[in-house]
């Protein structure tokens, strides 16, 4: 575990101005968690899903690199009941058409060498062929279970790697954030908001959105959207997508 893996989380808050109460109020989790994972102190008393759930809730809303962080997540990666039913069917799959190929391969193999050879006179050269054919049964099974062996690796690595941003995907995004975007905030009661800058803390909008109006911000940069009462707020991105918080106070981010 990365000595400095604390303090990632815990410069990323300061940087925010955000104490550990406040985080913990917008996203929902207790703030003694967030508080032991700042001191890398991964043994609080709960399951692996949710301790490696909170430590990824808790990167994503600071805004650090989810693929590099879960790679340095100290907690081991679970598997899900569709993950490892689908990884159980597809080993048996591969087993049985292997024990398939196996069989017939030893079957012609037995035939061919023994076929015609099997008189008393010939009896020292047919335990000859034998043990030939016992080895290269031997051989053929033993690349069976080695083939087993590496497909098991590929398909747990695939099930419990993170998946990592493209570098052609990481472009797109710091192009894209050099384009001027706006995000629409529509009040189904009245909502008090604040919205700010996530690269210099810069305010965007401070104020009420009255029931039935709506709010425009436009941004390049990446911005935090604060709220009071997230049943009230309707937030719709520059690409069309609709955001419903969940209820009471909160915050999200917005790229």
């Amino acid at each position: 575990m990365s000595k400095n893996l604390g303090n990632l989380f815990a410069e990323a808050r300061r940087e925010k101005g955000l104490s550990l109460d406040e985080i913990a109020e917008m996203i929902h989790i207790k703030a003694e968690y967030l508080e032991a994972i700042e001191e890398e102190k991964f043994d609080f008393n709960l399951p692996d899903i949710y301790r490696r759930g909170f430590y990824k809730s808790y990167a994503d809303f600071l805004g650090l690199n989810l693929g590099d962080m879960m790679l340095k997540c100290p907690v081991k990666p679970f598997e899900t009941m569709e993950s490892s039913r689908k990884r159980r069917e597809m080993v048996s799959q591969v087993a049985k058409k292997t024990q398939e190929v196996n069989l017939e391969k030893v079957k012609t193999s037995f035939s061919d060498d023994v076929e015609g050879k099997s008189t008393p006179q010939d009896g020292p050269k047919v335990s000859s062929i034998n043990r030939a054919a016992a080895m290269k049964m031997a051989g053929i099974i033993g690349g069976a279970i080695l083939l087993i062996l590496l497909l098991l690796y590929v398909i747990v690595s695939t099930i419990s790697s993170p998946s990592l941003p493209s570098e052609e995907m990481m472009n797109q995004e710091n192009i894209s954030e050099l384009v001027e975007k706006k995000v629409t905030m529509r009040a189904k009661g009245d909502v008090k908001v604040m919205v700010r800058s996530e690269e210099d803390r810069a305010k965007l909008f401070s104020g009420t959105v009255q029931k039935g109006s709506e709010q425009i911000i436009t941004y390049k940069t990446p911005i935090q959207i604060f709220f009071d009462r997230g049943d009230f707020l309707v937030i719709e991105l520059a690409n069309g997508e609709l955001l419903h918080p969940d209820s009471g106070r909160g915050g999200i981010q917005i790229k």
